[in-house]
C-alpha cells in the first residue's frame, strides 16, 4: 500500500510535467559568473573573487525546494553544503560539525550561538520561511570574530520590496505509513515601500508537526534523547523589518521572535532485544517539554560618504532560552555594538577597520533535591532548590580589527588582516551540586586576549576560474560547563584548566564557473591548541580531564569537491564529495590517536539531477550518502570507548517536484523515497560502547510526503 502511494505521487508529478509544453530554455549565465556573487557576513559586501577561502551560498530557491524534504534548517544545510555532518534528526546539533570544528551561527550578522554554554540549538532559531539566503564561510574566523575552526553560518532574512507584495504559503506533511497523522504549516509575507520611502517586511510563520515514524511504520519517540526532538513539535516565527533609504545613507530596524516546543506524549523505553529507543505507551510523559526561544532586535545605519569613507554601525539585543526535558534551562542575554569603516584608498586598495563590543550573560540551572539535614534514623532530609550549574556568567568583549585588500594587476588580489580578541568572563561565587550535596565555590574573572592574523591571495587564472590560498587564526573560549564539575574550590586555581582554544587554519583551492559548469576543489588543514572535546579514549591525557571533557591539541585535515553541470539548458547534474579526518595528542606521552565520532564525519557524497520540463514543471532527484568509519580499536570484548563505536553508512534519496502555474506554485517532496531503514550517525556513536546502559539507539525517519502551495500577489 505504501509503495502504491509513492508510485502514484511520482507518476502524477511526471505526467503533469510531460503534459505541458516544450522544454523551457533558461539561461544560467546570469547566475554563474563568479564576480556576481557577494559575501555579506563582514560589515561590507565583498566579491567572492576577493575571498581567499571556501564560501557556499544557499539561495532562496534552494531553501524553497529543500524544505519539502527536510525537517529543519540543519538538515537543509546538510543536504546542500559539503563538509557539514548529516542531520541528527533531533532539535540538537550535537555531533554535527564543519570540517571537524564547530560552526557559529549569525542572523543578519548578529551572533545567536550560545557560546558560554553550548545549547546545541543554534540552527533551531528561525523559520525557513523567513530566510532569503544563507552564507557558509568555511574555516577559522579571525576576520569576523568569535573565532571557531569550523565555519560561519550567516542567515540572511527576507528584505523589503519596492512595490507592495504578498506571499501566502500553506503545507501539509505525513509519513507514508501513517497518512492520517498529518502536520501542517503556514507562512504569510507582506513587504513593500510606503509613499514616504519607508520599506517594510513582515513574515509570519507557523508549523504544527505530526508524529514521527520509521521505515517499518513504527512510531518513533517525539524526542529520541534528552536533547529534544521534532515529533509533535509546534513552531512559530515572527520577523518584522523597517528600512529607510536616503540620498547616501540608510537605516534599518529588525525585530524577530521564534519559538519551538517539542510536545512529548510518552516516556521512552529501550528495547532489550535490539537496543532501540521506543515509546512506552503505558507511561504518559509529564515533565517539561524541550523548547527553544529566541527574541532579537537590531538597528543598523550605513553611510556611503562619511568623510570620504563608507560607514557601518550596528547595535543589537537578543535573548535565547534553551529548555530540556530534565527541567534544565539555558538563558543567554546578549547585547552589542559594531562600528566599521571602509576606505577605498585607490582603485586597487581598500581597508576595512573598526571594533566590536559585546556582553553576554548566561546561566543554566534546574530544580534539584538538596540534602539539608538528617532524620534520627539516618534518612536524609531533602529540599527542592534551584541550583545553577553554570551560574550568572558575564562575558565582556572588545575587539578592534582591520582588513586590507591589494589588487596587483588584473589578476591577483592579496589580503591581510589583524584582529585583537580581548574578552573576559566574570564568574561569581556559586555552589556545585553532586548527589544532593552542594559545595561552595569561589568565583573570579577569567581573562583571554590574543592578536590574530589572516593572510590570503586570490589569483584569477581566467575570467571564469580562481585559485585561492589562505592562512587564518581563530581564538575562542571553551564551553563553560567545565565549571559545573570544577574539582577545586576556586576559579583562580582552575583557570589553567580552561584555556582558550587557538586554531591555525590553512586552506587552498580552486573555483571555476562558466555558462555550463561550476566547480570547486579545496584542501584544508587545522592545527588546534587546547581544543575541548568529549573523550574517554584510553590514550587520553587524564590530568586534563574534567568529567567527560578533556583539553588537548588536535590536527584536522580534509578535502571538498563540488561540481554543477548544465547538460542542456533545462537539465542540470551536480554533486559534492567531502571528507575530514583528525587526531588528538596526549600532551604527557606524545601519543596520537584518532578523533572520535563527535568531531569527525565519515566521507559524504551528495548527488542530484534537476530537470526543467517547461515553464511550469521541474523535477529534482537527490541522494545523500554517508560512509562507514571505524578508526579506534575496541577496548576489549565488552566494546568500544564512549563516542567511538563504528559507523555504518547509509544512503537517503529524495524526490522534489514543482509546478509553477498562474495560480501559484505547488511543491511535492518525498523524503527518503526508497524507505531506507537506518540509524542517524549520532545514534550510532555509542551503539557498541563498553557500558551497555548507554547503548541507546534510535532509528531514522521513514518515507515522508510533503505538499506545499505558495502564491505571490
Amino acid at each position: 500500500m505504501n509503495l502504491s502511494i509513492v508510485n502514484l505521487a511520482v507518476t502524477t508529478a511526471l505526467s503533469a510535467a510531460i503534459a505541458v509544453s516544450p522544454v523551457f530554455a533558461q539561461s544560467a549565465a546570469a547566475s554563474d559568473n563568479i564576480e556576481r556573487i557577494v559575501v555579506t557576513a563582514s560589515p561590507f559586501e565583498q566579491k567572492l573573487s576577493d575571498t581567499a577561502n571556501s564560501v557556499f551560498i544557499v539561495s532562496q530557491e534552494d531553501l524553497a525546494l529543500q524544505k519539502t524534504v527536510a525537517r529543519n534548517l540543519s538538515e537543509i544545510i546538510s543536504n546542500l553544503v559539503p563538509g557539514f555532518s548529516p542531520s541528527t534528526e533531533t532539535m540538537s546539533t550535537f555531533g554535527q560539525n564543519f570540517r571537524g570544528g564547530k560552526a557559529i551561527v549569525m542572523i543578519d550578522g548578529v551572533l545567536i550561538s550560545t557560546t558560554l554554554r553550548a545549547g546545541g540549538r543554534d540552527l533551531q532559531s528561525i523559520s525557513v520561511d523567513a530566510i532569503q539566503s544563507i552564507e557558509v564561510i568555511k574555516g577559522a574566523s579571525a576576520m569576523y570574530g568569535n573565532g571557531e575552526a569550523g565555519a560561519i553560518i550567516n542567515i540572511i532574512t527576507k528584505k523589503s520590496t519596492a512595490n507592495v507584495e504578498m506571499q501566502t504559503t500553506i503545507g501539509a506533511e505525513a509519513f507514508a505509513s501513517e497518512l492520517s497523522d498529518t502536520g501542517y504549516s503556514f507562512s504569510q509575507t507582506v513587504s513593500g515601500t510606503s509613499e514616504s520611502d519607508i520599506g517594510f517586511m513582515l513574515n509570519l510563520a507557523g508549523k504544527d508537526r505530526g508524529n514521527l515514524y520509521d521505515a517499518d511504520g513504527n512510531r518513533l519517540p517525539g524526542a529520541p534523547n534528552s536533547q529534544g526532538g521534532m515529533g509533535d513539535a509546534d513552531e512559530y516565527d515572527i520577523l518584522f523589518k523597517l528600512d529607510k533609504e536616503m540620498s547616501n545613507s540608510r537605516v534599518a530596524f529588525l525585530a524577530h521572535h521564534y519559538k519551538i516546543v517539542n510536545n512529548l506524549q510518552y516516556k521512552r523505553s529501550v528495547n532489550e532485544d535490539n537496543g532501540m529507543v521506543e515509546i512506552d505507551e503505558t507511561s504518559p510523559y509529564q515533565g517539561p517539554n524541550p523548547s527553544t526561544k529566541l527574541t532579537s532586535f537590531q538597528v543598523t545605519y550605513e553611510h556611503d560618504d562619511f568623510f570620504g569613507q563608507q560607514l557601518s554601525l550596528s547595535a543589537y539585543k537578543s535573548d535565547v532560552n534553551v529548555g530540556y526535558e530534565s527541567g534544565s534551562e539555558i538563558v543567554s542575554e546578549r547585547a552589542g555594538f559594531k562600528a566599521a569603516l571602509q576606505w577605498h584608498i585607490t582603485d586597487e586598495q581598500r581597508l576595512v577597520y573598526g571594533f566590536e563590543y559585546g556582553t553576554d550573560n548566561t546561566e543554566q540551572g534546574r530544580i534539584r533535591e538538596v540534602i539539608v539535614g538528617q532524620r534520627d534514623a539516618g534518612e536524609p532530609i531533602l529540599e527542592s532548590q534551584y541550583i545553577c550549574s553554570v551560574c550568572d556568567l558575564t562575558e565582556t568583549k572588545l575587539s578592534p580589527f582591520a582588513q586590507y585588500w591589494q589588487q596587483l594587476g588584473d589578476d591577483l588580489t592579496l589580503q591581510a588582516g589583524l584582529r585583537y580578541e580581548n574578552f573576559e568572563i566574570e564568574v561569581p561565587d556559586y555552589q556545585r551540586y553532586k548527589k544532593g550535596v552542594i559545595t561552595a565555590k569561589q568565583g573570579d574573572t577569567l581573562k583571554y586576549h590574543k592578536p590574530l592574523v589572516n593572510l590570503g591571495a586570490v589569483y584569477s587564472v581566467t575570467d571564469s576560474s580562481d585559485i585561492f590560498a589562505s592562512f587564518s587564526q581563530g581564538y575562542s573560549h571553551g564551553d563553560m560547563r567545565m565549571l559545573r564539575d570544577m574539582p577545586v574550590d576556586t576559579v583562580a586555581e582552575f583557570a589553567n584548566k580552561i584555556p582558550a582554544t587557538q586554531t591555525n587554519y590553512f586552506e587552498t583551492g580552486l573555483r571555476f564557473g562558466d555558462h555550463n559548469l561550476q566547480a570547486s576543489f579545496a584542501i584544508f588543514y587545522s592545527d588546534i591548541s587546547d581544543s575541548y572535546g568529549y573523550d574517554y579514549n584510553v590514550a587520553a591525557e587524564t590530568d586534563k580531564r574534567v568529567a567527560a571533557v578533556i583539553v588537548a591539541d588536535e590536527e584536522i585535515w580534509g578535502y571538498e569537491v563540488t561540481a554543477d553541470y548544465f547538460v542542456t539548458k533545462g537539465f542540470k547534474l551536480g554533486g559534492a564529495l567531502s571528507q575530514s579526518e583528525g587526531k588528538r595528542t596526549n600532551g604527557s606521552t606524545g601519543e596520537e590517536y584518532w578523533l572520535n565520532d563527535t568531531k569527525i564525519t565519515p566521507v559524504k557524497v551528495s548527488l542530484y539531477a534537476n530537470y526543467q520540463f517547461n515553464e511550469i514543471a521541474a523535477l529534482r532527484l537527490q541522494a545523500n550518502y554517508v560512509g562507514d568509519r571505524e578508526k579506534n580499536a575496541a577496548e576489549g570484548p565488552e566494546g568500544y570507548s564512549y563516542y567511538e563505536s563504528p559507523y555504518d553508512g547509509y544512503t537517503l534519496v529524495d524526490l522534489i517536484a514543482t509546478f509553477n502555474t498562474k495560480l501559484g506554485r505547488i511543491s511535492l517532496g518525498i523524503d527518503n523515497l526508497l524507505n531506507e531503514d537506518y540509524q542517524p550517525l549520532v545514534s550510532q556513536m555509542n551503539k557498541e560502547v563498553v557500558w551497555q546502559t548507554y547503548r541507546n539507539q534510535f532509528k531514522g525517519y521513514g518515507r515522508r510526503i510533503a505538499l506545499e502551495y505558495s502564491i505571490s500577489y
